[in-house]
């Protein structure tokens, strides 16, 4: 991608708080409009850092990649098509599990994936407290916990997209799933592991 170092999608369910990681990393360099031949809104940006320049998308909130709704059918053409060099999936830290099944579909696709573990603030005041390291190592994945509505976790963001770039002895296929953890995520069975990673605080 001529002048562009990284293209990265932002995805996610609606309501956890994806379009404020957006405008936090693009500032006033992103642009707005609709997709190619589409009524839906289309938002990308730029974040620039030590050199590097990452092109960030902003996909329709979707809930899964089944093509139900035109929303779902976007981001799905847009990760096959389009390739990005890494997808961030916006989670909701005090419903975590509502973003599993999208995560599962994503890992088949075989492109890497961060999982930014919004909203922890909100998961403190319900009592639920998670085992980030846990948790990154159940998934298989990066995790990173974010609070986006106070600017919080956004550099860490930017340092876990940037990894494979800065760390030329890491493939770029670092974050990508083997194949067993894709057998599992197909078959819908997570990695076993005999710790809690999430547990509800008594008050």
């Amino acid at each position: 991608m001529a002048g562009t170092d990284l293209l990265v999608a932002l995805a996610g369910q609606p309501n956890v708080g994806k379009s404020t990681v957006f405008n936090l990393l693009t500032g006033l360099s992103q642009h707005v409009g609709n997709w190619p031949g589409k009524t839906v809104e289309k938002k990308e940006g730029f974040y620039v850092t030590d050199g590097r320049k990452i092109k960030i998308v902003d996909l329709p909130g979707s809930y899964s990649l089944t093509a139900y709704s035109e929303e779902e059918k976007i981001a799905r053409d847009f990760i096959i098509n389009e390739r990005p060099d890494a997808i961030v999936l916006i989670a909701n830290a005090s419903a975590v599990e509502r973003s599993l099944y999208l995560l599962a579909e994503f890992l088949l696709l075989n492109v890497p994936v961060i999982v930014a573990l919004n909203m922890m603030d909100v998961a403190e005041r319900q009592g639920i407290r998670i085992d980030v390291g846990l948790l990154e190592k159940y998934l298989g994945v990066p995790v990173v916990p974010m609070v986006a509505s106070k600017n919080q976790g956004i550099k860490l963001l930017v340092s876990a997209i940037l990894m494979p770039v800065m760390s030329p002895s890491r493939p770029r296929t670092a974050f990508q799933s083997p194949p067993e953890r894709r057998r599992r995520a197909r078959h819908g069975q997570p990695r076993k592991t005999s710790a809690p990673i999430m547990a509800k605080i008594s008050k």
